[in-house]
């Protein structure tokens, strides 16, 4: 199973804590990672994973939700995931402040292979419980005509809601529009993972919703990357050693 993300400088640290995560579940060299800048490139190079350029000028702050360049990025999420596709009859999609605690290719493979003959799902979702169905930051995606239609779908509605200057429909909000609305040609199936399996941050850390059974941990509905670090912390999922300064 081929798994994807992005960083750039501005999510630096969560992404290379998010590698050792895959380091610790033995699935680095499945991993490749998309640096929208050249500082992120030189320092994922050192891992294990594949790594790929794909340059966007952006601040470090583009990962806050409705800021200024926001939409851009997630642009150009869409545009990897698609870029990706293109060598891949699958993949999984993956932000890069989640941590991995067991490897989940193999549930993800049983889910895909229970649902196939009854009712074939295109694309497999987390769930942003309970506020939203669906959460694309972490996405099982197949290559076909019906997942290419949703994508082509939310660059159409993107680049209205981008005139508009709307600052709350992005990705993941016009993608729910799309499915919610069947606004698309191509019928398009898709489901959503239980919170057991994969569980969200305000389920996590706000409401301590834990069951010790996760295998991934998705540090969402938190602003900033030194206070999703030390979310992760304070749940004992960091893994980057701290340096000692004598």
């Amino acid at each position: 199973m081929k798994y994807i993300t992005f960083t750039t400088s501005g999510s630096l640290k969560l992404c290379e804590n998010f590698l050792l995560s895959t380091r610790n579940v033995g699935i680095e060299d499945s991993v490749t990672v998309y640096c929208l800048d050249t500082k992120s490139f030189d320092v994922i190079s050192d891992y294990n994973c594949e790594v790929k350029l794909f340059d966007v000028s952006v601040s470090d702050n583009f990962h806050e939700y409705g800021r200024h360049e926001f939409r851009r990025i997630t642009e150009a999420k869409i545009q990897i995931i698609l870029n990706a596709l293109a060598e891949n009859e699958s993949l999984i999609y993956t932000d890069c402040d989640v941590v991995f605690v067991d490897d989940p290719t193999e549930h993800i493979i049983e889910i895909e292979e229970n649902t196939r003959e009854s009712h074939p799902v295109d694309i497999f979702f987390a769930s942003d419980d309970p506020f939203m169905p669906i959460c694309t930051g972490f996405m099982y995606i197949k290559n076909n005509s019906a997942v290419h239609s949703l994508f082509n779908k939310y660059f159409e509605l993107n680049s209205m809601y981008s005139e508009q200057k709307n600052e709350h429909m992005f990705d993941q909000e016009i993608i729910y529009e799309i499915l919610r609305k069947h606004l698309l040609e191509d019928d398009i199936t898709w489901g959503a993972y239980p919170t057991s399996f994969i569980k969200n941050g305000h389920l996590y850390w706000s409401e301590s919703e834990r069951t010790g059974n996760e295998s991934v941990i998705h540090c969402n509905f938190t602003i900033g990357e030194q206070n999703k670090i030390n979310r992760f912390k304070e749940a004992n999922l960091w893994y980057i050693k701290e340096e000692v300064t004598k």
